[in-house]
């Protein structure tokens, strides 16, 4: 009947809409059970540990850094004890905060103010006063029995000796920022740690930070204080023994300070191993002062005493480049060393325009070992138009110009060596025959170090074996464990004959006894160096000086650059000698006066 088709039906429908009912229920409870695996099993450690971390409450007690040693075990920077008085709600009974800091005050005199802090309202650890002194601690400690809730805790301040002329090789610390954060987490660095910048403090940081300790403190859910129940000690940083030798730091340092300008900056490596001797940027900084007031005058200083002229800095190399030219000529060129080359006038023609000597009157005739010895700029523009400007380029680059020394030391720039394709991109312009003239006397669009001409003489002291610099020698752990030491490490060894090594030593020995480098001359003492004067857009000319000693065995190399004094012999040679005097310990000479050198 009809009325019993209608049933069927209505039974049928109401069958299928049950059936997509049961199917949606089993759908959601597997899609729980699965939600409820992955977050109970899969992950359940992850949020176990978050959970953990949301009960743990850690007063923290900062971890000493690591000390800093010179290579003759001064100490250069260290951790001195700055007393903090904390207050621990859970241990403090019946004391309120108000009881204590009415007691502590009449111990220190009033000295602690009224504490705004919004970890108060959740009984969380207080710091109410730091910089103690030891006297002020003692009479705290007599009083303990009746300041309940009272702890005096040790934390470090870091301490720097002789800090201006080694700040630059040590750097300074200060607090992490917010927006390093997110890139540091991961290596374990939290909100609130000190952190290095700049020099070895940055570059070694991850040996030198050590990890904090301190109560660990459980906390319920509303973030109210419920016990403390573990103790973490700090872990001390690691050492770090450097290879600075602190006498020739001091003595470069000086000599630098005492010059015109007292702007420059000077390097002196270890012949034999590339260490770093001294590592000296001027003006310097005093690294106790940040944080306060006196470091903010050091941002505002138009001397700007925190950038590390070492290797920061862009220089044009000016003559001391033309030990790149002399190798090239020697090597490519069919050059007798003994014959006239070249007669220079005191200037030079290229086209239409005009290159002058520094020595204005000419030198008159001049060999190729003489035109190194005084620096005669005519000369090598002729040698540099007769090698071209490709040659230039190649041997400038095979003296490892034009890229990072790679000293493990932040923030050491590359440098530039410019080329024909450089210039049509960047000026729109050709490359001149002039360009190739300059270039070969190290001016131009050429730019450098004093690290990278530091390196260049090392290479050159040990004919073409150059070792990359290094101020590191290794870092030894709390327990007197090393866990870190340098392996020496050079470069391709830089391929020239025997015969242009041999003239290159003559022609920089000779530099020295009779040249333009004489007032860098030592008695007794055979020295191999070129001077330089490097032209700058922005003022006086800029002195150079790159040496090494004793000439025919090289244990010590040093680059020395003044910034806006002039003439490289005048002004760098002698800064130089100073130091000289001081590695081999010979009594201080009188200057002497002549002419002006390049």
């Amino acid at each position: 009947m009809v009325w019993q088709k209608e049933n069927k039906f209505n039974y049928e429908t109401f069958l299928e809409k049950h059936k997509v009912i049961l199917v949606f229920f089993m759908l959601l409870f597997i899609g729980l059970s699965i939600r409820l695996f992955y977050l109970q099993i899969i992950k359940g450690d992850k949020y176990r540990k978050i959970s953990q971390q949301q009960r743990m409450y850690n007063t923290r007690e900062r971890a000493p850094r690591g000390i800093i040693y010179s290579a003759d075990k001064e100490v250069l920077a260290e951790n001195k004890f700055n007393y903090v008085v904390f207050y621990h709600p859970l241990k403090a009974h019946q004391n309120s905060l108000e009881q204590v800091i009415v007691e502590l005050n009449k111990i220190l005199d009033g000295k602690i103010k009224q504490i705004a802090n919004k970890d108060l309202k959740y009984g969380k650890v207080v710091k109410l006063i730091d910089n103690l002194t030891v006297e002020e601690m003692f009479k705290i400690q007599e009083k303990k029995l009746n300041l309940k809730g009272v702890s005096v805790v040790r934390e470090p301040r870091r301490v720097y000796f002789h800090p201006e002329a080694i700040s630059h090789v040590i750097g300074y610390v200060n607090e992490i920022r917010s927006n390093e954060i997110e890139n540091m987490a991961s290596q374990g660095y939290k909100i609130g740690d000190y952190i290095g910048r700049g020099g070895i403090e940055q570059e070694y940081d991850k040996y030198l930070h050590g990890k904090d300790g301190g109560w660990q403190i459980e906390v319920n859910a509303k973030g109210y204080q419920i016990k403390a129940f573990k103790y973490v000690t700090p872990e001390v940083g690691a050492d770090i023994y450097s290879t600075i030798n602190l006498k020739l730091q001091k003595v470069a340092y000086d000599a630098l300070k005492d010059s015109c300008t007292a702007r420059g900056a000077i390097v002196v490596l270890d012949a034999k191993t590339g260490a770093v001797k001294a590592l000296v940027s001027c003006p310097g900084f005093n690294a106790n002062t940040v944080g306060s007031k006196k470091f903010d005058k050091y941002l505002k200083n138009g001397n700007s005493p925190l950038f590390n002229r070492t290797l920061q800095a862009l220089y044009p190399p000016g003559s001391i480049f033309k030990v790149i030219t002399f190798a090239a000529a020697a090597d490519l060129l069919n050059i007798n060393p003994s014959e006239i080359t070249f007669t220079c006038t005191g200037s030079f023609e290229v086209g239409n325009r005009h290159f002058g000597c520094w020595y204005k009157p000419g030198h008159g005739n001049l060999n190729f070992i003489a035109a190194v010895a005084q620096s005669c700029s005519s000369y090598f523009y002729q040698l540099g138009l007769k090698l071209g400007i490709k040659n230039l380029e190649k041997y400038a680059k095979k003296f490892y110009l034009g890229q990072k020394t790679g000293i493990d030391l932040p923030n050491e720039k590359k440098g530039f060596i410019p080329n024909p394709e450089w210039k049509k991109a960047k000026l729109k312009m050709p490359w001149f025959r002039g360009d190739t003239a300059i270039f070969a006397i190290g001016q131009g669009a050429i730019l450098v170090t004093p690290l990278q001409m530091a390196c260049i003489m090392s290479a050159v002291a040990n004919k073409g074996l150059r070792y990359k610099p290094y101020i590191v020698d290794k870092v030894v752990d709390f327990e007197g464990n090393e866990i870190y030491k340098h392996e020496l490490k050079f470069d391709d060894k830089l391929e020239l004959s025997d015969k242009t090594w041999t003239l290159l030593h003559q022609a920089l020995l000779e530099s020295v006894e009779n040249g333009t480098g004489r007032r860098c001359k030592l008695e007794g003492i055979k020295i191999a160096g070129k001077t330089g004067t490097a032209q700058n857009s922005q003022g006086k000319d800029h002195a150079w000086f790159t040496s090494y000693a004793p000439a025919d065995n090289p244990e010590i190399v040093i680059a020395v650059i003044v910034e806006h004094v002039g003439g490289g012999g005048l002004n760098a040679a002698p800064i130089c000698k100073k130091i000289y005097e001081a590695y081999f310990n010979i009594e201080p000479t009188n200057e002497f006066n002549k002419e002006d050198d390049q």
